[in-house]
């Protein structure tokens, strides 16, 4: 990681697996953000799901490298895997703040809504600024109260991005393998191909 950086977005998630939406958030948020790169960080241990059944991490991040390499400004970390125990995004934005001036946390909907359950989320919220998009069931008035919220209580400072709703989700995409459905439109041709190949989320 270069410490030359100006603007680092950082989207982490399980990525289990990455599909076309992750692509589409870290494309709107580079743009309207004026980013320099986007960072995809796959979690190692994510603490919200410490109970489910998580792909292998080799196979995780090999999928994010494959979906994320035709875009020269993104990259992907293996920093999260490599940390011992749970993935704390908390952890992860005080290491990295103090390489970078200006850090956006990038996040779905869904996890922007219940951040205040993450560990410190006070954490998060002063090492980065926040972006994230409306999902079919999180609207944008939705998204403006809940960042005037953190902007009273934490300080926060969130953008909310003009990306098209999706109904896009890594657990859709689980069950339409499992149930020997084709997935191929909401995933990258490498990623799809990759899935086959290993044969990931097939009924065992």
């Amino acid at each position: 990681m270069s410490s030359q950086s100006r603007a680092w977005g950082i989207l982490g998630g399980t990525f289990d697996p990455i599909h076309l939406a992750h692509l589409q958030l870290a494309e709107c948020a580079l743009k309207e953000l004026e980013l320099d790169k986007i960072i995809f960080m796959p979690a190692a241990v994510p603490p919200h799901k410490m109970n489910k059944n998580i792909t292998d991490e080799k196979h995780r991040l090999q999928m994010t490298k494959l979906a994320a390499g035709y875009n020269s400004r993104f990259e992907v970390s293996d920093m999260e895997l490599n940390m011992k125990g749970a993935s704390y995004t908390a952890r992860t934005l005080e290491i990295l703040k103090n390489r970078h001036d200006r850090l956006v946390f990038i996040l779905g909907a869904d996890s922007y809504m219940a951040l205040e359950t993450w560990y410190k989320p006070e954490i998060i919220m002063s090492n980065a600024e926040l972006a994230c998009a409306c999902r079919d069931n999180v609207t944008y008035d939705i998204l403006a109260e809940r960042s005037r919220q953190y902007a009273l209580r934490y300080g926060a400072v969130t953008h909310i991005l003009r990306m098209p709703y999706t109904h896009i989700s890594s657990t859709g995409i689980r069950k339409l393998i499992q149930n020997g459905c084709d997935a191929s439109s909401y995933l990258p041709p490498k990623v799809y191909n990759y899935i086959r190949e290993n044969r990931l989320y097939e009924k065992i």
